[in-house]
């Protein structure tokens, strides 16, 4: 039997600003842990969060740059789950009315839709001590400004994925929205993946790997469980 592998991304872009989504706090990277963040990016009682400007306008930028309606009505929601590197309970992003939608970009032969793009926080980041068996917390991250950028399941090969984020990179570093330093996590991808018989309509079942650093990398990824997936 021939199978064909579906795929559909979600690739989160850590934005070029100064400050953080909802204060002022820094968002440079490499900074000593735990000294680049406050009461509003730690969820403290009482703090209240304050829209960055120039996190909306860059998400603007972004989404006419692949080809998006622009919402004139979005909202905010809490998206509440419980680990150890969001200090809230709770991540600020937006569900249900995200400010980007139904955009398109061709990519090797392919047309690629584009779901939707929204802005939300970063959460902090856990480092694993292998000496001591430890794992700590630095919450310098939290509130750093982020884009999620959907997109609809429209992949069948790893180099369409691949030439897709190469473009996705220079279209966000040519307007000044983001690095894209992968190095630096300023853009992870998570890969949702299933397969069907070659000619089958209905979508098979997926599984999301998450937080994939690296093109390298994401092409072995999708290789070893599309095959995975094909054994089953």
């Amino acid at each position: 039997m021939n199978w064909e592998i579906v795929m559909g991304l979600e690739t989160h872009v850590e934005l070029s600003t100064e400050s953080k989504i909802f204060c002022s706090c820094s968002t440079a990277f490499g900074g000593e842990p735990n000294r680049q963040c406050c009461p509003v990016c730690m969820g403290l009682p009482g703090a209240l969060p304050v829209l960055n400007e120039k996190v909306l306008e860059f998400a603007v930028k972004a989404g006419l740059a692949l080809n998006c309606e622009i919402s004139r009505t979005s909202r905010f929601d809490r998206k509440n789950y419980f680990y150890p590197d969001l200090p809230k309970g709770y991540q600020i992003s937006q569900l249900y009315a995200p400010l980007c939608r139904n955009g398109r970009v061709e990519v090797a032969g392919a047309t690629i839709g584009i779901h939707e793009i929204h802005m939300e926080e970063d959460a902090g980041k856990l480092y694993h001590d292998s000496e001591t068996g430890e794992t700590l917390c630095d919450f310098n991250r939290c509130g750093v400004p982020l884009l999620e950028i959907v997109t609809e399941p429209d992949f069948r090969t790893a180099q369409q994925v691949v030439a897709y984020l190469e473009l996705l990179r220079e279209h966000l570093q040519y307007l000044g929205v983001s690095d894209g330093k992968m190095e630096e996590g300023s853009l992870r991808c998570d890969v949702n993946l299933s397969v069907r018989p070659v000619g089958c309509d209905t979508l098979g079942t997926r599984t999301e790997m998450k937080n994939l650093g690296s093109f390298k990398v994401i092409a072995r990824a999708i290789a070893y469980e599309s095959q995975r997936q094909i054994a089953l």
